[in-house]
């Protein structure tokens, strides 16, 4: 009985015998895979993205930048080096010379391309025109020049009878603070100089010192402060006011 079982289940055996069937295993699907490298297989316990490269603008229209500031992080060529910045093996774009940003398209120049650059005067726009004259990078400024010299003999004169006049005293201008560059590339005051703005003004000699013994002058206060509460609560009400007891 056990030989007849055997000989049955033999015969069911399926064998890749046949031509076809060994032809039709080299068509079947490989499940397995095999990564590049180790990083591209991924975590098991962490997250797939990691943290984003920081990219876009990092200076905006009109803020002021030193030499090799980085003005915009990209991939690619989104924007392109206009006048005085250049681009970075990473395709970053830096200032060449400092100045102002501008961003700006230059038609003459390509029709769809995107350009940043740095200006030296902060009231200049990009593109110029193509006739204009090149600004100067040497750091100096456009002034007019003197007159001719005068006499020495005219200016003499003119020194004795200023001497000679009554001078009347005037009162001493006080000049308003002003904005330096500061770390960070920005222009703005100090803060020890604000700190001593009102001393240096005068106002803090125009307030009344704190006397602790002077009742008087408590009294005053504190009846200016119950007129403000009263006058707080009438508008609440209406505008009826009620007589303020003093």
């Amino acid at each position: 009985m056990a030989s007849h079982l055997t000989i049955a289940l033999r015969a069911l055996e399926i064998r890749p015998s046949s031509t076809k069937l060994r032809t039709a295993a080299q068509y079947l699907p490989v499940t397995a895979r095999r990564n590049a490298s180790h990083q591209a297989q991924g975590r098991a316990n962490k997250a797939k993205q990691g943290p984003g490269k920081r990219l876009g603008a990092k200076k905006t229209g009109g803020e002021y930048v030193v030499t090799g500031n980085i003005i915009y992080k990209q991939r690619g060529t989104l924007w392109f080096p206009g006048d005085n910045c250049f681009m970075g093996r990473d395709h970053t774009i830096h200032a060449a010379e400092p100045g102002y940003v501008r961003y700006y398209r230059d038609p003459l120049r390509h029709p769809k391309r995107k350009y940043i650059g740095v200006v030296f005067n902060k009231e200049q726009e990009l593109p110029q025109p193509p006739n204009a004259p090149r600004v100067r990078r040497l750091g100096m400024l456009a002034f007019q020049k003197p007159g001719p010299v005068q006499d020495a003999l005219s200016t003499v004169e003119e020194q004795n009878t200023a001497i000679a006049a009554p001078q009347r005293r005037r009162k001493s201008k006080i000049e308003p603070l002003k904005p330096t560059l500061r770390p960070g590339y920005q222009y703005r005051i100090a803060n020890w100089e604000i700190g001593q703005e009102a001393e240096r003004v005068g106002t803090a000699k125009r307030v009344v010192p704190f006397q602790p013994g002077n009742r008087w002058i408590a009294w005053r206060k504190r009846n200016e402060a119950k007129a403000r509460v009263a006058e707080k609560r009438a508008l609440g009400r209406g505008g009826k006011k009620k007589p303020v007891k003093m």
